[in-house]
């Protein structure tokens, strides 16, 4: 077998590479290999920008460097001259060649390898593992998401989608995601967290797309509702139930708060410090209970019948979003007047709270549609945040969720090669 075929195995090359000869260098902690090669000689060839077919300009600036994948103890380095082609929309470019991405000093392979090990570990680790500048990784990420999202449109077809906020640095610094229910992908992200923001998002799908949109998740963030309603009317918006549920815990603990104050005021501290401590009792789900937490809530209904309302209301709102539509229609009514002459101050707030957002919550009721899949996205992004220690530009960090909450990290090279 000839030198240049077994090279061209080792190395993944594919039939528009040729190999014109090769160099092993020993000196330094690690050999060097260095092949040279040369693209498939065509008459014409392809702007390395937008890949228009043109005919070549000139020879280039001569030789050009790649960083390859390591070869055993060796590192490898490709070297070949780049010409230009004069391209129609960008004039003179360097022209295509089939081992690299445009304007890159590594090949597509060494791209693709170091983007996968910094998606499942970070970035850090793969610098150190391939012996380059953590800059250089993160340069890495950032051109293969952009370049696969220029070859894939992640904002067609779109149905249902669950619009969420996810913080990314000090400061009030938030990202606002778009994740479609159907596939569970990350389909959009930008800096902020406004009208402007989520006026974004609709100026990219555009107006004939945001017609099709048929259910949206989100939260009680009006500055989500607010543009959703004007440029999707059709759409049903539906509140997330964990966040409704969460109104009603945060109420509920203010009225525990109220009747601890109270009850130390009087002087009852024996009272109040059992009152105290039923903090973590009262927001537990009743079906998680053991018997002896159910008991003491029993008693409690004796003991301190305002704890044991704000108790009940909590319960009975958790319950609607599990009735049937027509049940859970009546049921929020008649919640909501309950609620509105409990006598408890934090409740009948929730319930004008409620009663504002009443459509939403039967439409969540009818079509069982939370933002659980941006929750769980979120959870994701979260352990990219920390695995990279944080991130300096929203770019970056927007560039890294797409790599992998929208699926575009690129498979290891020898599974394509």
């Amino acid at each position: 077998m000839r030198m240049s075929t077994v090279l061209r195995r080792l190395l993944g090359f594919d039939r528009d590479t040729v190999i014109t000869g090769w160099e092993l260098e020993s000196s330094g902690d690690r050999p060097i290999l260095t092949v040279r090669v040369r693209a498939r000689q065509r008459r014409r060839g392809g702007c390395g920008r937008c890949g228009v077919s043109a005919s070549f300009y000139d020879q280039g600036g001569g030789d050009r460097r790649w960083r390859h994948l390591d070869v055993g103890y060796a590192t490898c380095v490709l070297v070949g001259s780049a010409r230009r082609v004069d391209c129609p929309v960008h004039g003179p470019t360097v022209a295509r060649v089939p081992w690299a991405r445009h304007d890159s000093a590594f090949t597509r392979a060494f791209e693709d390898l170091v983007c996968w090990e910094a998606v499942a570990s970070s970035k850090n680790t793969a610098a150190v593992r391939y012996q380059i500048s953590w800059r250089a990784v993160n340069g890495i990420c950032v051109r293969v998401a952009t370049q696969a999202l220029d070859r894939i449109d992640l904002l067609e077809g779109l149905i249902a989608v669950a619009i969420d906020e996810v913080k990314y640095k000090k400061g009030q610094k938030y990202l606002t995601i778009v994740c479609d229910h159907v596939t569970g992908r990350v389909v959009w992200a930008a800096e902020g967290r406004s009208k402007d923001t989520v006026n974004r998002f609709f100026d990219a799908l555009g107006d004939q797309r945001a017609e099709t949109l048929e259910l949206v998740s989100a939260d009680g963030a009006e500055w989500i509702r607010t543009v959703v309603a004007a440029r999707a009317p059709q759409a049903t918006i539906c509140l997330d139930t964990f966040h409704l549920v969460s109104w009603a815990t945060t109420a509920l603990d203010e009225v525990r708060r109220g009747e601890w104050n109270r009850l130390r005021g009087r002087g009852a501290a024996s009272k109040a410090k059992t009152t105290k401590g039923l903090r973590w009792l009262l927001i537990r789900n009743w079906e998680n209970l053991t018997p002896s937490a159910k008991a003491t809530l029993r008693e409690l209904e004796k003991s301190n019948r305002r704890l044991f309302r704000a108790w009940q209301l909590k319960e009975e709102l958790r319950d609607i979003m599990g009735m049937t539509p027509v049940a859970a229609d009546l049921a929020l009514d008649e919640w909501i007047h309950h609620a509105s002459r409990s006598r408890l101050a934090p409740f009948v707030r929730l319930a004008r709270t409620i009663r504002h957002y009443r459509e939403s919550i039967l439409a969540t009721v009818e079509w069982k549609l939370t933002n659980g899949i941006a929750e769980s996205v979120n959870a994701s992004i979260g352990r990219l945040r920390a695995n990279a220690r944080g991130f300096h530009k929203p770019e970056s960090f927007i560039a890294m969720i797409h790599l992998d909450r929208s699926g575009l990290t690129p498979p290891l090279p020898w599974t394509h090669a």
